[in-house]
């Protein structure tokens, strides 16, 4: 009678080990590529989070540089501030012909709005588009350069030799930006007009000079102030 060879199979003990191995291995590449996918997507927040902070401090460098002394018709105001929400008139030159704007910068919801009037002297039903700048701020906190810091700006007749925002985010990070206006003018050009030609701006050797910690008027990218310091 011939031996037949015997086939040996895997045993119980050997087929629990390797499908032991294959869960550590797989466990192992998943925790790397959720990893991976973590960090891909902070790094996508943060990069977000800058863009934001980059574009109000673009728009507010315009703002306030190209500052000008014209309220809208039939109101006082030429530069006013409420709280934390700031009205002004400057110049857009974004569809290639310069002209007067009346925008307002105001937080509301933890969102920092850059509110624009269809036209400088729209009627008085007519509602300004609001445009969302920067999400997640805790706190916008404006001062007022003239012969000295203000806390609140006292005459809306007049406009500040420069501005400074600080903005504290809600995950604690504080953006502190200084900018600088063509200045003050005098009472009689603050009223409308009508047919009346944009005052021109003059030069002020008085503007704040940016503190260590701003943001100074001309940097590509703003840079964060730790608060507190």
């Amino acid at each position: 009678m011939k031996n037949r060879r015997r086939q040996r199979g895997f045993t119980l003990l050997e087929v629990m080990i390797a499908l032991t191995i294959f869960a550590v291995i797989s466990t192992l590449a998943w925790q790397i590529l959720d990893g991976a996918m973590r960090t891909s997507s902070a790094t996508d927040a943060s990069a977000a989070k800058l863009n934001q902070l980059q574009r109000a401090w673009s728009l507010m460098e315009r703002d306030f540089f190209q500052l000008q002394a014209r309220a809208p018709r039939n109101e006082p105001d030429v530069f006013r501030q409420d709280d934390d929400a700031l009205e002004l008139t400057t110049l857009n030159g974004v569809s290639g012909s310069v002209q007067l704007e009346r925008v307002r910068w105001r937080l509301a919801e933890g969102r920092l709005y850059r509110d624009v009037w269809p036209a400088i002297d729209s009627p008085a039903n007519i509602k300004s588009e609001a445009v969302p700048i920067v999400s997640d701020v805790k706190s916008a906190v404006w001062r007022f350069y003239s012969k000295g810091w203000l806390k609140n700006w006292p005459d809306s007749a007049h406009q500040p030799d420069g501005v400074e925002l600080t903005l504290t985010m809600k995950e604690g990070e504080t953006w502190r930006w200084v900018f600088m206006t063509p200045g003050d003018i005098p009472q009689a050009a603050a009223a409308p007009k009508d047919n009346a030609e944009v005052p021109a701006s003059k030069d002020n050797a008085d503007a704040p000079a940016p503190a260590a910690d701003a943001a100074p008027v001309g940097q590509a990218k703003p840079q964060p102030a730790p608060e507190g310091k």
